[in-house]
Formats: C-alpha cells, sequence, structure tokens
C-alpha cells in the first residue's frame, strides 16, 4: 500500500471513530438525562414533564438559542468560534425596534435592515479572522465589547418598547385545549427554527460546502493542498452565522417585545453548550447539526427541569457547566476507547496474519 493510501485509510479510520464518538457522547448523555427526568418526575409525583405540551414549551423558550446555535456548528466545525453572538442579538433587536419606533421605517424594511447588519457586522469579523489568520476567540470577544458599545449608543442606553407590531411572530399556527384544559399551541417561530435546523443538517451532510468545512475543520493545510479556498470558506461561515444571529435577534425582539441590551447578554454561553452537548469538537472537523439539534433540547429540557424545581439561577448556571465539562469529557473518552479498541483488533489481525503466514 502506497504512503498516500495509507494516510487516506487512517484519515478515513478516525472519522469513523469520531462519528460512532458523536453517537456515544449523544446517547450516553440521552440515557443520563432520560434518568435524571424519571426521577425528578417521581418526585414530583406527577408525570407532566414527557407531555407534549411541556416540549412546545420547551421549544418556544430556546427557539432563539436554537437558532443561533445552527450558525455556530458551522463556525466550530470549520474550527472557529464566536462569542459574540450574544450582544450582537441585542444590537440587532435594537436597531430594529428603534427603526420602527423612532426613525418611522416601516416593518419589513427595517428587519432587512436589522438582518442586513447583523450580517455586515458577523462579514467584518470573518475577513479580520480569515484574512489575518487571527485566533477567533480574541477577535470575536473583542466583537463582543464593541457591538455592545454600538448597541447602547443607538438607543442612548435605554430600553425601547415595542406597539405589538412584530406579534405576527407570534402568531400560533394552531391552538387547541385537551381533555385536561391544558392549552396546546405551536407559534410561527418554532418552525422557522427547526426549518434552519433541517436546512444546516442538510448542507452540512449531503453538500460539497459541508464537505469542505469538515475539511478545513479538521486540517486546514491539507484542505489548502486539496484545492479548498480555506480563507473563503471561514469567511463565508461567518456571513452564514450572521445571517442566523440577524433572523434570531428578530424573533427575540418579537417575544420579548422591548429591544434592550440585556435580550442577548450571556446567549453565546447557552448556544456554544448546546453545539458543544450536540457533539461538535471544539477543535473543528466533528459533529453535526443533528447533534446540535439534540443539544438544543438536552439543554432546554433540563434548564425547563430546574425551573420547575425552583432550582436557585446561581445553581443552573453550576449545573449548566458541568453538563459542558461532562460532555466534551465523555466525547474524548468515549473517541480514545474507540480508539484503542480499533488499534487492539488491528494488532490482532496483524498477528493472525503472521500465524497463518
Amino acid at each position: 500500500m502506497s504512503e498516500k493510501a495509507n494516510a487516506a485509510a487512517v484519515a478515513k479510520k478516525k472519522e469513523s471513530i469520531f462519528k460512532r464518538s458523536d453517537i456515544a457522547t449523544v446517547g450516553i448523555i440521552l440515557i443520563a438525562f432520560v434518568a435524571i427526568m424519571f426521577v425528578i418526575e417521581l418526585i414530583q409525583g406527577e408525570f407532566h414533564f414527557f407531555t407534549v405540551s411541556n416540549w412546545l414549551n420547551i421549544l418556544m423558550q430556546n427557539s432563539v438559542v436554537g437558532i443561533m446555535a445552527m450558525g455556530m456548528t458551522i463556525i466550530m466545525i470549520s474550527g472557529g468560534i464566536d462569542l459574540s453572538v450574544g450582544y450582537l442579538a441585542s444590537l440587532g433587536g435594537i436597531f430594529v425596534a428603534k427603526c420602527i419606533e423612532d426613525w418611522g421605517v416601516p416593518i419589513w424594511p427595517a428587519i432587512i435592515l436589522g438582518v442586513l447588519i447583523c450580517i455586515g457586522l458577523e462579514a467584518g469579523l470573518g475577513i479580520i479572522i480569515s484574512e489575518l489568520e487571527v485566533e477567533p476567540f480574541i477577535i470575536t470577544l473583542g466583537g463582543s465589547i464593541a457591538f455592545r458599545g454600538i448597541a447602547l449608543l443607538i438607543c442612548k442606553s435605554r430600553e425601547v418598547t415595542m406597539k405589538g407590531e412584530l406579534n405576527f411572530f407570534k402568531a400560533n399556527l394552531f391552538s387547541f385545549k385537551t381533555a385536561d384544559g391544558i392549552m396546546i399551541s405551536l407559534p410561527f417561530y418554532i418552525l422557522v427554527m427547526v426549518a434552519i435546523a433541517i436546512i444546516v443538517w442538510f448542507i452540512l451532510k449531503y453538500t460539497k460546502y459541508g464537505r469542505r468545512v469538515y475539511a478545513v475543520g479538521a486540517n486546514p493545510s491539507a484542505a489548502y493542498l486539496a484545492g479548498i479556498n480555506v480563507k473563503g470558506l471561514k469567511f463565508s461561515t461567518y456571513v452564514i452565522n450572521g445571517l442566523l444571529v440577524g433572523i434570531a435577534s428578530i424573533i427575540l425582539l418579537a417575544r420579548v417585545g422591548t429591544g434592550i441590551i440585556t435580550n442577548g447578554q450571556g446567549l453565546e454561553i447557552d448556544v456554544i453548550a448546546c453545539v458543544v452537548i450536540g457533539g461538535v469538537a471544539m477543535s473543528g472537523g466533528k459533529g453535526n447539526g443533528m447533534g446540535t439539534f439534540l443539544g438544543i433540547l438536552l439543554l432546554g429540557a433540563i434548564t425547563n427541569a430546574m425551573n420547575v424545581l425552583k432550582l436557585q439561577s446561581e445553581w443552573q448556571y453550576v449545573v449548566k457547566g458541568f453538563i459542558i465539562i461532562a460532555a466534551v469529557a465523555i466525547g474524548a473518552l468515549s473517541a480514545k476507547i474507540m480508539m484503542k479498541n480499533d488499534l487492539r483488533r488491528q494488532r490482532q489481525a496483524a498477528l493472525e496474519e503472521q500465524k497463518s503466514a
């Protein structure tokens, strides 16, 4: 076997190990989560957690984070990260609110301008990161601070109250009461989040662009030698992320009804947590959109359970932090175990070939 073919075989083997470790990570977290939820249900004495109404409520509460997590998934698989998404969402919402309420801009032009501003600011960060090849962690952290300042300048450090102009985003596609008197409804923005999740999953799994995102995240030098425009691809991931953050900022504004700097404060932590829990590696080249969607559901359900148990917000931060640590540790551990098992099987096969020769 030639050296190139051997290298390709090793790379293919590593890819299969990573895919299996993704499944193992999500599977372990899912089993642990279901077990914890059953214990909580037993403690509560009422089995209401695993109901349609509660899960629709979880989707409603995490729709904004879910949309932003899909953009973060693409960035992190390509080997980057973005810490500016929280305050960028605040900026987009404040800008749209000011356009509609104070500057007399019609609703749809204001929405389009808000999304374009998010795309433009993310594109600026993407150019710096891709062209200068600097650490995205530092650049996006600086972007987060700058976006907060811009948002505060736009609103003059005051909140901008809407008058219901964006309520159509919250319109229910259907709504009815069950026999138990529980109201079940499906807002429009949940379908937006699910549609975006499906599109991102499809792009990453079935398109040439998706394969290039994985290649750049796994090994940028090898991707460059293979003819991939690494700088252009990294830039494009931040543009896509800007688009999704812009959409999320509009939905966030519609849900809250007020443009204020605290709307997006800290959202980047939940976004990154969902992506990491879903099996996306911080080093890049590993993960998928479906895993991220499961991560959104898991983190949202755990947050929901902690609220039901009336756990203090300080303890909720502790729990979320340990969940992120556990997700990364379990993923790394499962990958190491699988790699050791594969090496053991290869050695056994080599010994058997030597004996038979």
